[in-house]
C-alpha cells in the first residue's frame, strides 16, 4: 500500500471521531486518563505520516549491526 494524503485523512478523521465520541467521558476521567488517551491519539497522528511497511526491522538492523563484526570474527 501506498502512502497517500488520502489514508492520512482517513485516520485523522477516526481519531478525531474518537475524540468527539469520548469527550464527555475524558471531562470526568481523571487528569492520568486524559493523558493516556492524549498520548496514544498523538502516537497514532504521528505513525499515520510514517510509511512502515518500507521501515527496515529489528532484524535488518541487528544485521546491519552485527554483519561487520561477524565478517571480522571469521
Amino acid at each position: 500500500m501506498q502512502l497517500d494524503w488520502m489514508t492520512i485523512f482517513i485516520i485523522q478523521v477516526c481519531i478525531w471521531s474518537i475524540v468527539l465520541y469520548d469527550w464527555k467521558r475524558l471531562k470526568k476521567a481523571p487528569k492520568t486518563d486524559k493523558i493516556t488517551v492524549s498520548v496514544i491519539l498523538m502516537l497514532s497522528i504521528i505513525l499515520s505520516f510514517i510509511n512502515l511497511e518500507n521501515m527496515p526491522g529489528p532484524i535488518t538492523v541487528l544485521r546491519y549491526l552485527f554483519d561487520p563484526l561477524a565478517k571480522i570474527m571469521q
